[in-house]
């Protein structure tokens, strides 16, 4: 087996025909024919089943072909990534952060990284969990920290999570309550984190479920200003305890956890899944598992 036969078995699978995958290499339909009985002879199955009018991937085959994909990756990015490998000084890694995370936690963290490592460049794109998700599928960014649990897409490890509590302006009736059930909010205006937010779904969702719709009267991907707005007696929020202000002296803010449902918030740090990564964004994945114990004693 060498490269070749990766190449070719891929084109028939992608044409699913061999006569489209011969012209498409410019080589003779009896080569690739050859070249494919070759392979199937050397591991054991038929990959392809063979018909008048199409060609199409046996459960085997299916199987090879992802194996196929990832070695032809390798070998086409060979010389790219060992180059990458020994010219780290010249690497860069890019990482979503949602605005919804605890900002100073993960400047500290980066700072020990660069510290650790200061030929490594770093570059941060601001953005909700849901535009963070899309932007690691499409390679935009090597990483990113999501406030939901990863799909199947991705690599990931878990960051941390944290109760969510219901931020409201000093002398709303709802201060006389040690605790918030979801439902009471359905009286009350609510300022909100805007949809590229996967928190703006979840409470949603939990509205739905219990049955009513909240009163939504501004949306925003900006805590300080959601706060403001609180502040203002514009409506109540819903935010991550350690995004709320506790026991600040002359607050126009009162903090009441949420209960009924009790809503968690996550953090998860993804990558895409069978993507290469490169040495310096390997380096960032383990330096931050290793620090985990810094980050929960931050948060």
């Amino acid at each position: 087996m060498d490269y070749r036969h990766l190449k070719y078995f891929m084109e028939v699978a992608q044409q699913k025909s061999f006569s489209k995958a011969a012209r498409s290499l410019h080589i003779s339909q009896s080569a690739i024919s050859r070249m494919i009985k070759s392979l199937e002879d050397e591991m054991g199955v038929t990959l392809f089943i063979r018909n008048a009018k199409t060609v199409e991937l046996t459960a085997p085959g299916t199987i090879f072909l992802n194996y196929a994909k990832r070695a032809l990756f390798v070998f086409e990015h060979l010389k790219s990534d060992f180059e990458n490998e020994f010219n780290l000084k010249q690497d860069t890694v890019e990482i979503g952060l949602p605005p919804i995370t605890d900002a100073h936690v993960f400047a500290k963290l980066l700072g020990k990284f660069k510290a650790a490592y200061p030929q490594v460049a770093i570059k941060l794109y601001e953005h909700g969990s849901k535009i963070i998700e899309s932007s690691v599928q499409e390679g935009v960014i090597d990483v990113g920290i999501i406030c939901t649990i990863p799909n199947k897409n991705f690599e990931s490890f878990f960051l941390s999570e944290d109760r969510m509590c219901v931020v409201m302006p000093k002398g709303y009736p709802l201060e006389e309550q040690k605790e918030i059930p979801l439902r009471i909010l359905a009286d009350y205006p609510l300022v909100l984190y805007r949809d590229d937010f996967n928190l703006h779904d979840d409470i949603l969702n939990n509205c739905k479920k219990i049955g009513f719709t909240p009163k939504i009267v501004f949306e925003t991907s900006q805590r300080e200003l959601m706060l403001q707005t609180v502040g203002c007696g514009l409506g109540v929020a819903i935010l991550p305890s350690r995004l709320c202000p506790f026991n600040e002296e002359n607050s126009d803010i009162v903090v009441r956890p949420l209960t009924e449902p009790k809503m968690t918030h996550h953090l998860y740090a993804i990558w895409k899944k069978g993507r290469y990564l490169s040495r310096a964004t390997r380096l960032w994945i383990e330096f931050t598992k290793e620090h985990l114990a810094f980050l929960h004693n931050d948060i």
